[in-house]
């Protein structure tokens, strides 16, 4: 039972680290992706949700280690109700938002930006930086409107130096950024989802070991002997005879 005990806390400990690692990533992909989407969209949206789902991973898988150390039933309880919780929120938010519609709003703003390049330059230059690319589908867009290269399409804004231009459109650079996004936050939310199904899965079966074990220590003393038995009393009747011949 001891060595069943052990293992158990153990695999609890080493999940939740895990867990704990893999929402420290998932707040840093998101604070990372915030600052590249547009406020009041659907990307602003989830980058903020991953980032509070994230916080609150790492927050509770904090208070499931103190449980495994203190092995406290209610402290493990508590904690695999909470982990439920987090299990369920993330399968919905996987579910709800969609990479591929985060990719159509940001190729409209993109195709807007470039609409507008005449006009206001400076959303479509924000994108080149952020992306490192240079016009729609490459950088001689700008010449087919008549306009002149900005800096916004070289390395570091050097315009001096040919070699420094992007060739790639901005197109190109937003669909490749956002597949590897998607690559990068699918393997992440799999992994913690997995992590998380095991966390609760161990951490119920400690908080039913803890049950048993508390249990036993009810009806064990704390010396771990048996209690003593009643000592059986004599009857004298049949000793009438002893007692007449003193």
């Amino acid at each position: 039972m001891s060595v069943i005990f052990t293992a158990v806390k153990c695999f609890v400990f080493a999940f939740n680290f895990f867990s704990l690692l893999l929402g420290i990533c998932i707040v840093c992909l998101n604070i990372f992706g915030l600052e590249f989407a547009v406020r009041n969209t659907d990307e602003h949206t989830y980058c903020i949700v991953g980032i509070i789902l994230g916080s609150f991973v790492c927050m509770s898988t904090l208070f499931g280690c103190y449980g495994v150390i203190c092995e406290s039933l209610g402290v493990n309880v508590i904690y695999s109700f909470f982990m439920l919780m987090l299990l369920c929120t993330q399968l919905l938010q996987m579910q709800t938002y969609k990479h591929q519609k985060f990719f159509i709003n940001a190729l409209d703003l993109l195709e807007d930006a470039w609409d507008d390049v005449d006009v206001d330059p400076n959303a479509m230059q924000s994108v080149e930086i952020n992306y490192h690319c240079c016009g729609l589908y490459n950088a001689n867009d700008y010449k087919y409107r008549r306009m002149e290269t900005p800096a916004s399409c070289y390395r570091y804004q050097n315009a001096t130096l040919e070699s420094n231009l992007f060739s790639r459109g901005c197109v190109e650079a937003l669909e490749t950024s956002y597949h590897k996004t998607m690559e990068r936050e699918n393997i992440f939310n799999w992994s913690l989802l997995i992590c998380e199904c095991a966390v609760f899965l161990y951490s119920c079966i400690l908080s039913i070991l803890l049950f048993k074990r508390t249990q036993s220590r009810d009806h064990t003393p704390e010396d771990g002997h048996l209690p003593a038995q009643p000592v059986q009393r004599i009857n004298h009747c049949n000793s009438r005879t002893h007692l007449l011949s003193n």
